[in-house]
């Protein structure tokens, strides 16, 4: 099987898993308004809205930002 930017997984975990991402990440960023974290919530936004950094990463950091755990990326394959 190859690798994928998730590492070994299967084509179907992986497209699970760019979909978790994408649903999940206006959560993410409401959450973090609500909670106070406005400026952080609008840079995170206008960095997805702008392609400035991976989707994966602005996910991250706003868990991050949360005080959630980040989820694992094998980044290497992405390269």
């Amino acid at each position: 099987m190859p690798k994928n930017c998730w590492g070994d997984t299967t084509l179907e975990e992986h497209h699970r898993l760019h979909n978790r991402i994408r649903n999940e990440l206006p959560e993410l960023l409401s959450r973090l308004a609500l909670e106070g974290k406005e400026e952080d919530a609008l840079r995170l936004l206008v960095e997805w809205g702008t392609f400035q950094r991976k989707r994966y990463q602005i996910y991250n950091e706003a868990r991050v930002l949360l005080g959630m755990e980040k989820m694992a990326i094998d980044v290497e394959a992405l390269e």
